[in-house]
């Protein structure tokens, strides 16, 4: 039987004293690691770092029925160019652990969240998790939406045998052999033969590729390139670019000038959509395959005149507002979230950071404790778990929650199953739309 991790009423109303997010009081006086206070101002980007008084309420700790706490340190981009997705993981995580504390904690201890800031630096992570495990002592810790914040960081914890989830979704940190280390996100890699799928569904014989030098973005464009090559399918050209790049016409340009029949982005962030919007800018309105959802959030920024047609495998999607969502779960998330911070969630960061504190209190119940070798033990045996983006079942032995995803492809605004959009004559639309055969 499925275990729902959404109650389908909350049984209370959220203490409108607590702060959305907990900072330690250790970490007054950090210039680089400092916890980030989540006020309703933050949640619309405010990303100041917290003393120890916005520590007050969420990481006083210790009131639980069992008189312990169970302190859960993140590090999550809190301040910089991709700033909006860690600061929506990091207040998702914190509503999260408000819901686990008014519904018994983990096994009767209260859960304190301490969240650090990591700058966007894979450094100043590894910093952090140093800071986490021997200042704060936490129990357990969330890895950066930034893979090679992750990758820089996990296994540290691993190595001290600290239970770990991460929010990033790049292939190559859960290659490594980190069994503490598990993830509630999507990996990009398990994406990658769902999207050529994709491409052969609509006969497609070649593709120009665009990718990023982090690592989800560089793995997965890699990944994509070999999968493509072994199925017949000609990559035409692949472009690439530097961090902090804002032009990207002579890529775009180059990309184009092949004549592919289809476009392929793997980026991260806010980059995503400028380079939608110049594909469309010069001209190209064929289909885009990015390696995730495009978010509501890159939607505005690109412009919805210039987001249709892009598609995508994902386990969930984002949603302008909350009246699009008919998927019960989210919904109610989505309503959760608006009444904490006053605005829907416009990024999937979010997802995972709820995801992921359900899975670690799932172990929790699980195990009946909460030392680390015991939820790492525990979250192996999770299965039939509903996630935000379905089921959640880590049985496969490869520490991996979701393992499938549905494809996707947004069409003036609104997100539709790859699958219908084609039974239903989408594909045909689009040609006369666009005029392109393919």
């Amino acid at each position: 039987m499925k275990k729902q991790i959404m109650s389908l009423v909350m049984a209370t109303v959220m203490a409108s004293s607590l702060a959305a997010c907990g900072g330690g009081a250790s970490s007054t006086g950090s210039t680089t690691a400092g916890t980030a206070a989540a006020t309703t101002a933050a949640a619309s980007g405010d990303t100041t770092a917290a003393g120890t008084e916005a520590a007050g309420s969420e990481a006083a700790g210790g009131d639980s029925a069992s008189g312990e706490t169970f302190k859960l340190g993140a590090y999550l981009q809190l301040s910089g160019g991709n700033a909006a997705y860690g600061i929506e993981a990091r207040n998702a995580i914190q509503m999260a652990v408000d819901y686990v504390n008014e519904n018994g904690g983990f096994n009767g201890a209260k859960v304190e969240f301490v969240p650090y800031d990591t700058q966007g630096s894979a450094e100043e992570a590894v910093k952090i998790v140093s800071k986490l495990v021997e200042v704060e002592k936490a129990d357990a810790v969330i890895g950066s939406v930034n893979s090679s914040e992750v990758f820089a960081a996990a296994g540290s914890l691993n190595k001290q045998g600290i239970y770990t989830i991460g929010l990033g979704t790049s292939p190559s940190w859960m290659v490594e052999d980190w069994p503490y280390v598990f993830r509630a996100a999507m990996n990009n890699g398990f994406a990658v033969p769902i999207t050529v799928d994709m491409l052969v569904d609509l006969d497609m014989k070649s593709v120009g590729v665009f990718y990023g030098q982090d690592d989800a973005s560089l793995a997965t464009g890699n990944s994509f390139m070999d999968e493509c090559k072994a199925r017949g399918i000609e990559v035409l050209k692949s472009e690439s670019y530097d961090q902090g790049d804002t032009d990207f016409s002579a890529q775009v340009a180059n990309l184009i000038s092949t004549n592919p029949d289809c476009i392929y982005i793997s980026v991260i962030g806010e980059t995503g959509p400028v380079i939608v919007k110049q594909l469309r800018q010069y001209g190209y309105s064929g289909i885009i395959f990015d390696k995730e959802s495009f978010m509501a959030s890159q939607v505005a920024i690109a412009g919805e005149e210039n987001s249709s047609y892009i598609a995508f495998a994902n386990p969930y999607v984002t949603y302008a507002t909350i009246d699009e969502c008919d998927i019960p779960e989210v919904k109610e998330f989505l309503q959760k979230y608006i009444d904490k911070y006053g605005e829907i969630a416009k990024t999937d960061s979010s997802y995972r950071g709820w995801d992921t504190v359900m899975v670690m209190w799932e172990a929790s119940k699980i195990a009946g404790k909460n030392d680390s070798d015991s939820l790492k033990d525990a979250t192996n045996k999770i299965s039939g778990l509903q996630g935000l983006g379905g089921i959640l079942d880590y049985t496969k032995g490869n520490r991996e929650g979701y393992n499938t995803f549905n494809s996707f492809i947004l069409v003036d605004g609104k997100n539709i199953l790859w699958k219908d959009w084609i039974a239903n004559g989408g594909y045909d639309a689009y040609k006369e739309a666009t005029g392109n055969a393919k």
